[in-house]
């Protein structure tokens, strides 16, 4: 099976964390890495990079071509000649790739949304949304990482045809360590959507003097980054910038628990990494946060600085129940190894290329 991947904004050997890069980045490379010993794989990026290759049957391709258009255009004529069974593309902008290269070619076309715009809290924009629905009509079918956000995507289009098919995370970089601490951890994006202003209205209203960490670069640019910065003023918080993701498991080693305070979170990949590490995650209960940590790994509150800081408050002062919670996240994490994440979309290639 040959599977073209469609990566426009961001590739996979981008360091996650900053800029364009996150838990995307993470997924397309641990998901193409754990289905590359059944398939050769072909992951089109926009950038001025020589091609790398992730290994034997994985091509990182580099395409200098900002304008959408033209990128389809390389696509198409690599397709003529590598002659791909699937593409899958992530994100909308790639989507919008794969309209115009549904136009010349005719094999099966799915997409991860990843995010969906209709679906944030925060001001919308309005073409990405018109470009959403147009993907959703014409792909074959939408993967979506949770039961949730599917049937929120059906709700809002209910001829969206949609497989779920959760993330997954390393159980192997991402191991448990002995409890003991009670310092605080954020990782993600500087960006408005990820609710660090909220954790810092918590901050000030808890009665410990608790560090936070904070991990992760601008993503909005450095003027929102150091109006956050400044906002945290007078607070234990520490900025640490984007770290490498092989080095993240010691982050979550030396804390107490995670916390997510996102105003919109499809899935939550760094808080099923927590789990794998045997840490309580901390965040609202109207997120996909709802189905990966769910009510036995962690604490999910109704969205709101005072409800974020009780919960912290409650798993500072009980030792135990953070143990306890980090064993349930860590037997659940289990369950999401890539291989088996991996499985799933080989079965689902397979059955939507014979139709």
């Amino acid at each position: 099976m040959r599977i073209c991947v469609i990566s426009y904004h961001s590739s996979p050997l981008d360091p996650p964390g900053s800029g364009n890069s996150g838990g995307m980045n993470i997924c397309i490379s641990h998901l193409y890495q754990a289905l590359s010993p059944f398939c050769e794989i072909d992951i089109f990026t926009y950038g001025s990079r020589r091609n790398t290759k992730l290994n034997s049957s994985i091509d990182v391709i580099y395409l200098d071509c900002q304008n959408l258009r033209n990128f389809a255009d390389k696509v198409i004529s690599y397709h003529n000649s590598r002659r791909y069974d699937i593409i899958h593309t992530h994100y909308w902008l790639s989507g919008v790739i794969g309209l115009l290269t549904m136009r010349k070619i005719k094999i099966p076309w799915i997409h991860s949304l990843h995010t969906v715009e209709m679906l944030k809290g925060i001001k919308r924009d309005q073409f990405r949304i018109e470009v959403e629905e147009e993907i959703i009509r014409v792909c074959n079918f939408i993967i979506s990482p949770t039961h949730k956000e599917a049937f929120a995507i059906k709700e809002i289009y209910p001829k969206a045809r949609i497989i779920t098919i959760p993330h997954g995370v390393d159980v192997r970089t991402f191991t448990p360590s002995i409890d003991g601490h009670s310092k605080l951890l954020f990782v993600g994006r500087i960006d408005p959507i990820k609710g660090l202003d909220l954790l810092i209205d918590a901050l000030r209203l808890l009665k410990y003097d608790i560090e936070l960490d904070v991990i992760g670069g601008a993503s909005k640019g450095e003027h929102y980054f150091e109006s956050i910065k400044t906002y945290g003023d007078g607070l234990p918080v520490r900025f640490l910038g984007p770290i490498e993701h092989t080095e993240l498991n010691q982050s979550y080693m030396k804390s107490g628990m995670l916390i997510v305070p996102s105003y919109y979170e499809s899935f939550g990949l760094v808080a099923l990494e927590a789990m794998a590490s045997g840490r309580p995650v901390i965040g609202f209960d109207d997120t996909g946060l709802s189905e990966t940590v769910g009510a036995d790994a962690g604490i999910l509150v109704k969205r709101n600085a005072q409800n974020l800081a009780q919960a912290i408050t409650s798993l500072i002062d009980n030792r135990e129940l953070r143990h306890n919670l980090g064993l349930i996240g860590r037997k659940k994490a289990l369950g999401y190894k890539w291989e088996n994440i991996a499985q799933r979309y080989l079965m689902t290639y397979e059955k939507i290329i014979k139709g």
